[in-house]
């Protein structure tokens, strides 16, 4: 087999998964499950960072990239942060030619999904 690569900066790169992550365990009770997975499909590569957390509700959805948004101010206070984290995520995902989509339903968790297009180069 031909090796496959993604061209991005690993630390950037890294930086990306550590957000995701990073929220993944803020937003989801002890007990939880937070799944990190990723498959070539094609010509691209497909990360998806799941949780069984809180959620985020259909009103706050579209714009949870946006910078400094927060869903919940008053829970700003409590776990730290900027409302800079995913806008970040976005951004990066966008530097290195990728798309980034979110589901979610509040009580049952959120999937960010990531689409990275492959190369042969490294």
């Amino acid at each position: 087999p031909i090796p496959l690569y993604v061209l991005a900066a690993p630390e950037l790169f890294g930086q990306i998964l550590y957000n995701l992550t990073e929220n993944a365990i803020k937003y989801t009770q002890e007990g939880g499950t937070i799944q990190i997975t990723s498959r070539q499909a094609a010509d691209h590569l497909e990360l998806t960072v799941a949780d069984n957390g809180i959620g985020i509700g259909p009103a706050d959805l579209p714009r949870i990239f946006d910078r400094f948004y927060r869903v919940d101010k008053a829970r700003a206070r409590k776990s730290g942060g900027n409302g800079i984290g995913l806008s970040l995520v976005k951004f990066l995902v966008e530097l290195f030619d990728g798309t980034i989509e979110v589901t979610s339903q509040l009580e049952k968790g959120t999937t960010f999904t990531l689409t990275f297009p492959l190369t042969t180069k490294s």
